[in-house]
């Protein structure tokens, strides 16, 4: 596949566009026939996405998109690559696969997340340490960030590799009917599973991953998209930013948002479970110092497990002015 990488010079103009332009005028050219298309996870990491969607947020500034759901941010990855969505969700590890293997460029963050995800055991398991998983078989979505921190900082910080226990590759939403039936001793999940394990009372929460990584959740594009579809770009990200708004300034109407939709996909989780599970994540679409240094770091690890060829220049990818120009406009 053909490369297109996002530069300063891009996203600098992207930046212009907006500012450029009078509000009415861009939101009439935010319409378009053609929809945007978006993909996020069925999971807390795609809970500003459900929120989004459900209070039309995307319409009201002028933005034709179409919602896809997926099981990880692997999966809107694989769809981005593709070419079968525009901009998606996506942990930091299908996001540098992306840049690497794709055209895909961090436009915007969702969230940092390291609180929602943990490592849970059965609560007849016999484990009540990360210790104890030596020889047990553990549920992890392989390929998704989640894994990848699993596997690259828990486990070692408690003297184990991937090679002292068993990963069963397993969806998340497929990880706590696996824990009750038997085919895992714990699992490697994000919330709401986790919650739905501890609160249903099947498994043990032993840590979270707070102390080993900040877990950024990324907004990633399509890089040809922002450069033929600037304007319903920038309408995409005004309405991504005055979602999380939402999650700031009314919590309960975030968390009764999120806790209908796992009741549509099956799950029991109370309101006072979403709640506490949306307590544990920080929805922030800007940037943070550290993450330049962070994705370095991520990239170095890929590249010796020889997932990656080359490790991406990060400092143009994340030289983004798109959502402090929102901000101030």
């Amino acid at each position: 596949m053909s490369q297109h990488p996002v530069t300063r010079r891009t996203l600098i103009r992207g930046a212009a566009a907006l500012t450029a332009m009078p509000a009415l005028a861009g939101m009439a050219r935010a319409q378009s026939t053609e929809p945007l298309r978006f993909g996020f996870q069925n999971t807390s990491w795609g809970s500003i996405g459900m929120v989004a969607e459900a209070e039309d947020m995307f319409r009201k500034q002028g933005v034709n998109v179409s919602i896809n759901r997926f099981d990880s941010g692997k999966a809107v990855r694989d769809a981005m690559i593709a070419n079968r969505i525009d901009v998606g969700v996506l942990g930091t590890t299908p996001m540098i696969l992306g840049v690497v293997k794709g055209d895909v460029a961090p436009v915007a963050m969702a969230m940092y997340a390291g609180r929602t995800n943990a490592i849970v055991a059965g609560r007849n398991s016999g484990i009540r340490t990360i210790a104890d998983l030596r020889g047990k078989k553990i549920g992890t979505q392989i390929g998704s960030s989640t894994d990848t921190v699993f596997v690259s900082k828990v486990l070692p910080k408690f003297g184990l590799s991937k090679a002292d226990v068993t990963l069963v590759n397993a969806k998340f939403e497929n990880h706590v009917a696996a824990l009750t039936g038997g085919s895992i001793d714990a699992f490697a999940g994000v919330e709401p599973f986790p919650s739905v394990a501890v609160t249903e009372g099947l498994g043990l929460s032993i840590i979270d991953y707070a102390d080993f990584d900040m877990v950024p959740v990324w907004l990633g594009i399509n890089s040809p998209v922002l450069e033929k579809r600037r304007d319903a770009v920038m309408g995409f990200l005004r309405a991504w930013v005055a979602t999380i708004d939402i999650f700031k300034n009314t919590p309960d109407r975030a968390a009764t948002i999120v806790q209908e939709n796992f009741t549509k996909m099956g799950f029991t989780v109370s309101k006072a479970a979403i709640a506490t599970m949306l307590g544990k994540l920080d929805a922030n679409p800007a940037y943070v110092p550290q993450l330049e240094a962070y994705l370095r770091d991520e990239s170095q690890l890929l590249l010796s497990q020889r997932q990656i060829n080359a490790i991406p220049d990060w400092r143009p990818l994340l030289a983004n002015p798109l959502v402090s120009q929102i901000r101030r406009s």
